[in-house]
């Protein structure tokens, strides 16, 4: 059998191609390995800007889900603004506030909505929480003030672009203040329109399955702790995580709601 012999130039042609393949492969391979980087890069970066736990907005519509009646007296005054004077007493009555806005929106309370939106927008702006779309707030809700829908995707859209510009900026132990203020006034509204129904069983329920959000929050604060107003908001929420601790199931029994309540009043109260 003869053998057939490549010509020197087959046998170039032929590492050239290899040569071509090989290095397209690579940068094709560089190239992926690039965008994967980029996209677990902006992946990473969105987990630690998304908002953590449900919204007051989430919790304000199971409670409206469930028929209760709006309670005017219930929220936070908003004329109580002018008191708050450190970063932190602002930051965590501007989650109040934000709660208390998105009780009055849910039940389209137009003359509170305009005073809770007011009154955050002034803490927004003291706290320099300067986004494009906080500055276009205001306009936005008065142009869909009778659209409950868009209110709503509106003001929502609010808490994620101010927990998301004050984690950008890092203050990160502002946002975590602010999230506390908005899950413990929403809590609150809760409980109080428990403690009045009666036929408390949803907002029970509502209640018990604040657990895992109450968790989440821990879960933030934890790292932070150097930090002493984080260190004192953890003090302050301890009665709270230890009877939620206590808590099995989707709902609480008579002991847990009455001592859940007696514990959310009295952070609530030392925050406002």
């Amino acid at each position: 059998m003869k053998i057939k012999y490549l010509s020197l130039k087959t046998i170039g042609s032929i590492m050239l191609m290899a040569a071509v393949v090989t290095f397209t492969s690579c940068g094709n391979r560089q190239a992926k390995e690039s965008e994967d980087l980029q996209v677990s890069k902006e992946k990473a970066f969105e987990d630690v800007t998304t908002y953590p736990i449900p919204t007051a907005f989430e919790v304000i519509q199971l409670i409206n889900k469930a028929g209760a009646s709006y309670i005017i007296s219930i929220c936070n005054p908003a004329d109580s603004v002018g008191k708050y004077i450190s970063e932190k007493d602002k930051a965590v009555n501007l989650g109040i506030y934000g709660a208390d806005l998105a009780y009055s929106t849910t039940y389209q309370m137009k003359q509170e909505t305009m005073n809770y939106l007011k009154v955050s927008k002034q803490l927004i702006e003291e706290l320099n929480i300067n986004t494009g779309f906080n500055l276009e707030l205001a306009n936005k809700v008065e142009k869909n003030i009778d659209n409950k829908d868009s209110l709503i995707s509106i003001i929502t859209d609010s808490f994620y672009e101010t927990y998301k510009n004050l984690i950008e900026n890092g203050k990160e132990s502002l946002s975590l203040m602010v999230i506390t203020g908005s899950w413990i006034e929403g809590a609150y509204i809760t409980s109080e329109i428990a403690l009045t129904s009666r036929d408390n069983a949803d907002f029970l329920k509502i209640l018990a399955s604040q657990k895992a959000p109450m968790s989440k929050l821990v879960e933030l604060m934890k790292p932070r702790l150097e930090n002493p107003e984080v260190k004192e908001m953890m003090d302050k929420l301890s009665p709270i995580v230890e009877l939620y601790n206590s808590v099995e199931g989707d709902t609480l029994t008579d002991a847990q709601f009455q001592k859940l309540i007696e514990s959310i009043t009295s952070v609530r109260n030392s925050l406002i």
